[in-house]
């Protein structure tokens, strides 16, 4: 049995996110200021903007290396992940790791 907040900590409003955050920042008697902040953002990292701009060629490159050497039930899902994704697409960085992985293994297998 999986473990489930109460329905009073759903969100319902979207612009009070993380309220069971906020209310344990409230039970410590923290300032408003700390919990009641709206200008905590998420941090978005550049590495799919890398690998689908300056870095595209790199991990192309090494994505298909390892395609040669990959089990014939993941090429598929290697040879999909070519198509540069979106701003927060992080599938391409997913099959990069795959692909060393992969390469690594054939490397280990090969000593």
């Amino acid at each position: 049995m999986s473990y489930r907040p109460p329905a009073c900590y759903k969100i319902t409003d979207p612009a009070q996110g993380k309220r069971i955050l906020r209310d344990a920042a409230k039970a410590l008697s923290l300032p408003r200021e700390v919990w009641a902040s709206r200008d905590k953002l998420g941090f978005a990292s550049p590495i799919p903007a890398w690998l689908n701009g300056q870095l595209a060629a790199w991990a192309d490159a090494a994505i298909k290396t390892a395609l040669a050497d990959t089990p014939p039930a993941w090429r598929p899902l290697l040879d999909k992940r070519l198509a540069p994704g979106g701003r927060f697409d992080r599938t391409r960085m997913q099959a990069l790791m795959a692909a060393a992985w992969f390469s690594n293994q054939n490397l280990r297998a090969a000593a």
